[in-house]
């Protein structure tokens, strides 16, 4: 076995496990304008836009598996941080919806 296979082997183990922990903050980044005390709705509509940029773009340019990932990261972020919306983001109780 030489040195390109055993670094052609680790790229395919670890390009789709940083493209998980990408596409994790990537949903965290665009859950984050929702939670905030201050609502902005151009901040909101511009991270929407530039995460399914990026989704369309990695699409594009990447393999099936590294979007899968991503998509699958992304897809767990928003869940998790999106989970906290009605919620103070110092923790406690809910906000109300106004």
């Amino acid at each position: 076995m030489t040195i390109d296979q055993v670094l052609s082997l680790l790229g395919v183990i670890f390009r789709p496990l940083g493209f998980l922990v990408f596409g994790f903050a990537a949903g965290w980044l665009a859950t984050r304008p929702f939670v905030e005390e201050q609502k902005w709705w151009q901040l909101e509509a511009l991270t929407l836009v530039a995460f399914f940029g990026a989704l369309v773009t990695l699409s594009l340019y990447v393999g099936a598996g590294s979007v899968g990932a991503f998509g699958l990261g992304a897809g767990i972020g928003v869940i998790v941080f999106g989970m906290r919306l009605g919620q103070n983001p110092s923790g406690g109780e809910t906000v109300a919806k106004k």
